[in-house]
């Protein structure tokens, strides 16, 4: 499991910058990868995106403009993308 830290504007993996991605940034490949969820403490999934040419991966998050942008976490790891959702 990684560590996830919210420092201010920053959300940091395993201690590097973690770039963010809405369903709408969503072209590339991804995986799960599981974190605690803050909130109730109980292991998630959270989806995580490849862009290539970029240093960082991205974390899917709700739109901020229609929603309150925060990282989004699957009970269950799914078998497909989370497009459309």
């Amino acid at each position: 499991m990684h560590e996830v830290f919210n420092v201010g504007e920053t959300i940091l993996l395993d201690g590097e910058p973690l770039s963010l991605v809405t369903r709408a940034g969503i072209e590339h490949s991804y995986r799960y990868d599981q974190v605690r969820d803050p909130l109730d403490g109980q292991t998630k999934y959270r989806c995580l995106y490849e862009k290539g040419g970029a240093d960082v991966p991205f974390v899917l998050v709700s739109d901020p403009d229609t929603d309150d942008g925060r990282v989004i976490l699957f009970d269950q790891k799914p078998e497909m993308p989370p497009l459309g959702q």
